[in-house]
């Protein structure tokens, strides 16, 4: 018999992807389905954007690039890094790949060895464990709890750390829990780093979605981090660019040769006009993004306010990004017809059939007692889609 990769045996599939699909084919069946499963801004990409790359197709600018990306957008990157979030960076320690996603990939197989460990802070973004897997590393989970807000600090860190760690993934604000890092938090773990012998590989995907005044920290900023500190970002989310695909990556030299040699022989270049899009993203005007900002910080008040009072579900308000975690377990144990709820695969089944709004349950990301729940879609669906799952809920025995 034909025998199959057992590294990708040990993998899962991505059960946001998975949901979002069965969301859609089940929309394409008739049924009236709201999707609150996908983390993907519901604006169109700004116009300055879409003319940019409708220019670019115009000039023929449709061929391969630079494996590491066209020397303007990485430049652009580069200064965006400088002005923005305080790193200490060139256009040649930048990496531009085909999205954020992707970056992070690049970056853990750049570094790590079979049997290296790569502590990941629970709640995690799905594909974290099943990258480090792909890199033949060795995930270690890192537990955090709604009293502490989802964050950690140097001292959770350090009771994780081995002679065989090569990384932490820090991703703030946090995917599925919209958690913010604080900057002290991040310099206790710097330091550690830096002692310990280890990288850290800061996911930065929301960093310009972030509410009630607060400030984005790049832990990369902090000069005594040094080259232990590997920046993942892009423009699917700020920009509303997800189907654009472009990620990039800024890192020592090491780090990004290594990197580009890795995807020199797996995807070369990201697309050509998708580039020169993300160049007029971060060169253009930038006054849509405040304004999806803005409207996201008022969507998650008015879903906070309707999700608050469903009896069964607790909750507090994100800091970041576009998603709520709430709990479940008071959800748990309880029954509709002859179905008893037990974890929350059962619970986001139940809200699905009997609501017919799409959610992901909190297994994906590490935790069984939640359920993630995006907020970025419209008012009118927001609101729709409160009242489904509040009535739905209510009629738990």
């Amino acid at each position: 018999m034909m025998s199959f990769s057992k590294k990708v045996d040990r993998i899962e599939e991505s059960q946001t992807i998975a949901i979002t699909s069965l969301a859609k084919k089940l929309r394409s069946e008739g049924k009236n389905i709201i999707s609150l499963s996908a983390g993907e801004p519901d604006f169109p990409t700004p116009e300055n954007i879409k003319q940019a790359a409708i220019k670019a197709i115009e000039n023929n600018f449709t061929k391969y690039t630079q494996n590491e990306g066209i020397p303007e957008l990485r430049e652009a990157v580069a200064d965006k890094f400088r002005r923005e979030n305080g790193l200490k960076v060139e256009a040649s320690n930048i990496l531009i790949s085909s999205g954020g996603k992707h970056s992070i990939f690049n970056a853990l197989q750049a570094i790590c060895d079979p049997g290296d460990e790569v502590i990941i802070p629970a709640p995690y973004w799905v594909s974290f464990p099943e990258m480090v897997k792909l890199a033949d590393g060795v995930p270690v989970i890192l537990k955090t709890t709604e009293a502490s807000g989802f964050t950690f600090d140097a001292q959770d860190v350090e009771r994780l750390v081995t002679a065989r760690t090569k990384a932490i993934i820090i991703n703030t604000p946090s995917n599925p829990t919209g958690a913010v890092i604080s900057e002290e938090s991040l310099r206790g773990i710097a330091a550690l780093a830096r002692k310990r012998g280890f990288y850290i590989i800061s996911d930065e995907i929301y960093e310009k979605i972030i509410y009630d005044g607060n400030k984005h920290f790049s832990v990369g900023s902090i000069s005594e981090a040094g080259d232990h500190v590997i920046t993942a970002s892009g423009v699917s989310k700020a920009y509303s660019m997800t189907g654009w695909r472009i990620g990039f990556l800024a890192a020592g030299h090491e780090v990004i040769s290594r990197a580009a040699k890795i995807q020199s022989q797996v995807t070369s270049n990201a697309s050509s006009v998708s580039q020169a899009a993300a160049l007029e993203a971060l060169r253009g005007t930038q006054t849509e993004i405040e304004k999806m900002r803005v409207a996201f910080q008022n969507r998650r008040d008015i879903l906070f306010a309707r999700l608050s009072g469903i009896k069964g579900l607790t909750l507090s308000k994100p800091g970041g990004a576009f998603y709520f975690f709430p709990s479940i377990k008071g959800l748990v144990g309880k029954r509709h017809g002859g179905r008893i709820l037990k974890n929350s695969a059962d619970v986001a089944e139940f809200i699905l059939a009997e609501a017919q709004v799409a959610l992901v349950p909190g297994t994906a990301f590490g935790s069984e007692d939640h359920i993630r729940i995006s907020y970025a879609y419209s008012e009118k669906e927001l609101t729709e889609a409160a009242t489904r799952i509040e009535e739905s809920i209510s009629r738990l025995k």
